[in-house]
């Protein structure tokens, strides 16, 4: 995993609403996208986050500015066996 974040925060707000998402598939299987702008308490925000085995793992950004911030994911959509040390599978309900 990699993880790099850097915040100011306004103490005196606790704001934090969504305004704007979106989300699809990609061409490569088990992975997706998210878009998503929120109003925050964020006087700066800027995050990087790399997983690999982890529960939907994959590549996060985060940035915002004077209470406006943007996140774009590039995700799994799989959760990761921890015990087995591989990704989980489900049997088909028949």
């Amino acid at each position: 995993m990699i993880n790099f974040s850097f915040s100011l925060i306004n103490p005196y707000s606790n704001r934090f609403s969504s305004v704007y998402e979106k989300s699809g598939k990609t061409w490569i299987p088990h992975k997706f996208w998210e878009f998503n702008v929120y109003k925050t308490s964020c006087l700066i925000d800027f995050r990087i986050s790399y997983t690999v085995k982890a529960d939907h793992a994959g590549f996060e950004t985060f940035i915002g500015l004077l209470g406006l911030s943007a996140e774009f994911r590039f995700c799994d959509n799989r959760h990761w066996d921890y015990e087995n040390d591989c990704w989980e599978t489900y049997e088909e309900n028949k």
